[in-house]
C-alpha cells in the first residue's frame, strides 16, 4: 500500500503545458502494466499566482517567482507529496532557485529536483562521449547563465549563440503571442522556422547534440531526435528521478 505522504508532486503552471508535459512523462517512463502500477501525482496548476520567470531574470519585473512557488510546494506537500519537480528551466536559475530552496527547508523529508543538475547527470551517465552541447532557451534561461554553470559543474562544455537576434527568435518561438508555443500549444510554422534557424546555426558549429532548455519545447519535440540532431529533454530527465525516488521509497 502506497503511503499518503509519499506522491510526486508538480508545480505545473510553469508554464501549463509543460506542466501536464511532466505528468505525461511520469507516465511515459513508468515501468506499470496497470493502473495501480503507476506512481501516485499531485500537480498543482495556478499560473497566475507566478511571475513570469524570464521577466524576473530580464528585469522587467521586480516580482520574484519564488515565492508564489513555495506556497505552492507548501500546498503540494500538506497533499502528500515529498518528491518535487518544477517543470520550468529558467526556475533553475540561481536568483530564483536558491530562494525556493531556502524557503522550504522546513518540508521535512521534502526532495526538490533539480532539473537541469539532473539533465547534466543523465548525460554525464548515458552519453559519456558527449562533452560539447547546444541549447535552445529562452532569453531569460541565456542571461542567467544557468545552462553553462550546470555544464561547467559536469564537465561539459555549453555553446549558445552569441547572435542576440538569434536568441531573440528563438525566444519568439516560444512566447509570441500568435505563433508561440505558449500560446498554442503547439509548433507553429513561424515558430519552426525560427528554430529551423537555432538548428543551423548548430550545424555550422559542428554540434549535434542539443538540450531542449524551454519545457515548451519539450512539449512540441516528442521525438529523442530532430535530423542528425540529438535531443536531451529535460522534462524526461526530471520525470524519470522523480520516479526513481518515489520508488525508492515505496521499497523501503
Amino acid at each position: 500500500m502506497v503511503s499518503m505522504n509519499n506522491k510526486i508532486g508538480i508545480v505545473g503552471g510553469v508554464g501549463p503545458y509543460a506542466g501536464l508535459e511532466l505528468q505525461k512523462a511520469i507516465l511515459r517512463h513508468s515501468d506499470a502494466r496497470y493502473d495501480r502500477d503507476y506512481p501516485p501525482v499531485i500537480s498543482i496548476s495556478a499560473p497566475h499566482e507566478i511571475s513570469d520567470r524570464t521577466e524576473f531574470v530580464l528585469g522587467e519585473t521586480s516580482v520574484n517567482p519564488a515565492y508564489a512557488i513555495i506556497d505552492q510546494i507548501h500546498t503540494l506537500y500538506g497533499c502528500g507529496a515529498r518528491f518535487i519537480g518544477i517543470p520550468c528551466n529558467t526556475a533553475h536559475a540561481e536568483k530564483i532557485f536558491s530562494v525556493i530552496v531556502s524557503g522550504i527547508r522546513d518540508l521535512k523529508n521534502a526532495v526538490l529536483v533539480n532539473m537541469i543538475d539532473e539533465t547534466f547527470a543523465s548525460i554525464t551517465r548515458e552519453k559519456p562521449d558527449v562533452r560539447t552541447i547546444g541549447v535552445l532557451a529562452t532569453k531569460g534561461s541565456y542571461k542567467s547563465n544557468v545552462f553553462t554553470e550546470y555544464g561547467n559543474k559536469h564537465r561539459c562544455g555549453v555553446i549558445v549563440p552569441e547572435d542576440e537576434s538569434l536568441k531573440e527568435e528563438i525566444h519568439r518561438s516560444i512566447y509570441d503571442e500568435t505563433c508561440g508555443i505558449k500560446a498554442l500549444g503547439y509548433l507553429h510554422r513561424k515558430a519552426q522556422e525560427h528554430i529551423d534557424k537555432a538548428f543551423e546555426y548548430y550545424r555550422e558549429k559542428k554540434i549535434n547534440t542539443i538540450i531542449l532548455g524551454c519545457t515548451e519545447l519539450s512539449v512540441v519535440f516528442r521525438d529523442e531526435s530532430h535530423g542528425e540532431f540529438s535531443l536531451i529533454d529535460p522534462v524526461g530527465a526530471l520525470a524519470r528521478k522523480l520516479i526513481s525516488l518515489q520508488r525508492q521509497k515505496t521499497k523501503m
